[in-house]
C-alpha cells in the first residue's frame, strides 16, 4: 500500500544544477524558487533544494530537475546531426543501450498514437490557455536546536503549492502566472507539525501568492519556451540524443536526467501532440522502465503508471499517462526503502497538471 509522506536521505543528496525528480514546473525547481523570492524580496534560503516559498533555519524539500536548457540556437542547428548520431548510434551498438519493458513500449507506442489522434486545445483570440498545477513536496528542516548530523532529529512534513500559467492566444502578448503556497497539512511527527505552522504562520499573504507579468512568457524561471521546444528533433531516437546531449549534469545516470527532463516538457502543458508523441516514443527507449501499476489515482484522476528506479536509487520516478487521450496525468515518487524518516513504499511527492481554455486571467 502507497501512503503519501516524506522522501529519502538519497533524495536529499541528489541535488543539482537544476536538479533532478520530482515532480515544476509549473511548480518550482531550485531556480524557479530563488526566482520566487527575488519576485516577492524575500532572502534566498540556506540549504534550499525546492521550496514554493521559505522556512526558516535549515530547510530542505524534495528535488526538482531543470525546467530547461539553454543551449536553444547551437542545438536547433546541430537537429539534423542528432538524427544522424542516433541512426548510426544504434546501427553500430554505440548508441543508447536497451529500452523499456515490452509491455511499458507497447503502452508508450498506443499512448502516442493517441495524443496524434487527440486534439489540442483551440485557444482563440482573447483567450488563454490555462496550465494548473498541483503539487505536494516534503520538507526535512533541521531548527537551531536541533542536530543536522542526527537525521531521526529532523522535522519532516509535506508542503503543498500551486500554480496556474495562462498563456494568450499571441504567445508573444502577456502571459501570467500566479503562484501560490498552500498550508502544509500532513507532517511526520508532532514536532514537524509545530514546526511547519509556526513557519507558516510567519508568512504574510503576499508571501503565500503572487502574480507575475511577463510578455512573451520570459518570466525568470519560466516554463519550456517555444524556442526551447522547436529546437527539439521529431525523430524519437534523435529527440533522445538531444536529452542526452543537453544534460548539464546532477543526476546518477544519463538514464534518470532524460526521463527527468522528458517528464518536464511533457508536464508543462506546452508540447505540441507531434512533439509529445516523440517523447513518449523516446522514453520507451531509455532502459528500466515498466509499468508499475495499471490503475494510478493521482489527485482524483485514474491513468497507468510506468516508472524507473535507477540502480543507485532508493525511490522511484513514476509518471501516470492516460493511454486513451495521450496526456500526461502528473508525476510521483516513491520511497521504494525506507530511512530514517520514511517508511518503504510512500509516496514522497507528486505533481498534477490540468489544461483548458479560459476567457480571463487575475
Amino acid at each position: 500500500m502507497i501512503t503519501t509522506i516524506g522522501p529519502s536521505e538519497t533524495q536529499i543528496k541528489r541535488m543539482r544544477d537544476d536538479i533532478v525528480s520530482r515532480m515544476s514546473e509549473s511548480v518550482p525547481t531550485l531556480e524557479h524558487a530563488t526566482a520566487l523570492r527575488q519576485f516577492i524580496g524575500a532572502p534566498a534560503p540556506e540549504q534550499l533544494v525546492r521550496a514554493p516559498r521559505e522556512f526558516p533555519h535549515n530547510v530542505r524539500q524534495l528535488p526538482k530537475r531543470s525546467a530547461r536548457t539553454r543551449r536553444v540556437s547551437a542545438l536547433s542547428l546541430a537537429a539534423a546531426a542528432l538524427v544522424a548520431i542516433a541512426i548510426l548510434g544504434n546501427a553500430f551498438g554505440w548508441g543508447p543501450n536497451g529500452g523499456a519493458s515490452a509491455e511499458a513500449s507497447n503502452l508508450l507506442e498506443q499512448t502516442a498514437v493517441a495524443t496524434i489522434q487527440t486534439s489540442d486545445p483551440v485557444v482563440a483570440p482573447g483567450q488563454f490557455l490555462q496550465i494548473s498545477t498541483q503539487a505536494v513536496f516534503v520538507t526535512y528542516a533541521v531548527g537551531p536546536n536541533d542536530d543536522p548530523k542526527n537525521l531521526a532529529s529532523r522535522s519532516v512534513f509535506l508542503t503543498p503549492s500551486a500554480s496556474t500559467l495562462y498563456i494568450p492566444a499571441d504567445r508573444s502578448g502577456q502571459w501570467v502566472w500566479e503562484r501560490t503556497a498552500l498550508k502544509p497539512d500532513i507532517f511526520f511527527s508532532e514536532k514537524a507539525r509545530e514546526y511547519a505552522l509556526n513557519s507558516w504562520a510567519q508568512l504574510s499573504p503576499a508571501e503565500r501568492t503572487e502574480i507575475a507579468r511577463a510578455a512573451g512568457g520570459n518570466f525568470d524561471g519560466s516554463p519550456w519556451t517555444a524556442e526551447d521546444l522547436a529546437a527539439m528533433p521529431s525523430d524519437p531516437a534523435a529527440l533522445l540524443s538531444y536529452f542526452y546531449m543537453t544534460s548539464v549534469g546532477g543526476s546518477n545516470s544519463p538514464e534518470e536526467d532524460a526521463l527527468s527532463r522528458i517528464s518536464d516538457v511533457l508536464r508543462s502543458g506546452l508540447a505540441p501532440a507531434e512533439l509529445r508523441a516523440a517523447l513518449y516514443r523516446a522514453i520507451a527507449m531509455i532502459p528500466d522502465v515498466t509499468i508499475v501499476e495499471r490503475s494510478a489515482t493521482l489527485n482524483g484522476q485514474v491513468g497507468v503508471a510506468i516508472g524507473r528506479q535507477d540502480p543507485t536509487r532508493d525511490f522511484r520516478q513514476d509518471l501516470i499517462i492516460n493511454p486513451a487521450t495521450g496526456l500526461l496525468i502528473g508525476e510521483r515518487q516513491v520511497q521504494v526503502t525506507a530511512d530514517a524518516n520514511v517508511p518503504a513504499n510512500t509516496v514522497i511527492g507528486w505533481t498534477s497538471v490540468t489544461t483548458t481554455v479560459v476567457d480571463s486571467t487575475p
